[in-house]
Parts: structure tokens; sequence; C-alpha cells
């Protein structure tokens, strides 16, 4: 599997209705973009200031379809419409699941 994690901080104005929408939109993807396996998305505990608001996770069948995932049109209107608007800043990480490394304990 081929994994696509994000962390999104948020305006301070974001309402729980435009973050209910983030993660609606993000958890409708993988039926309607070939390869995308499984999403899921989670609002941070509000615990330690500096967080970023939300976390996502995409598994991919494969790499290609990844690639394919940035261009495809629901992926796009859901980044234009949803998170666009509200979107302060972000950081993703992809990797193949070959690369993880855990811990022995």
């Amino acid at each position: 599997m081929f994994n696509h994690v994000g962390h999104l901080n948020l305006v301070p104005e974001t309402t729980p209705e435009q973050l209910e929408a983030i993660a609606a939109g993000l958890l409708a993807l993988p039926g309607q973009i070939d390869g995308l396996v499984s999403a899921e998305v989670v609002p941070d505990a509000g615990l330690s200031e500096g967080n970023a608001a939300l976390r996502f996770h995409m598994r991919f069948d494969a790499q290609p379809s990844w690639e394919a995932y940035r261009t495809n049109p629901a992926h796009v209107a859901v980044v234009k419409e949803r998170i666009g608007p509200v979107l302060a800043g972000k950081a993703f990480v992809q990797y193949d699941d070959a690369a993880v490394r855990r811990s022995e304990a």
C-alpha cells in the first residue's frame, strides 16, 4: 500500500460546519477515485496550542494511484471548495508500507 498523510492548519475562524465539510469531502473520495482504498480523518483533540486542526490518512493500492489522485477532479474540488477557504498551513508525507519502521517492544 502507498500512503498519503496530511496535517492541516486552519484559520481560527473555521466553523465546526466547515471542519465537518472537509472531513465529509475527504471521506467520500474512496468511492470516487480509482486506487484510493480508504480514508481516515480525525480532528485534533485540542490539548496543545499550535497543533494542526485536522489529520487525514489516505491509503492507495500503489504509488501511481496517488499520483493520479493529485489531479483527480473530485480531489481538486474538495481542496478548492472546502479546504482552500480556511487553510492556514499544511504538511504532507507520502510513503510505501515497506518503508515503515516499527519498535521492537
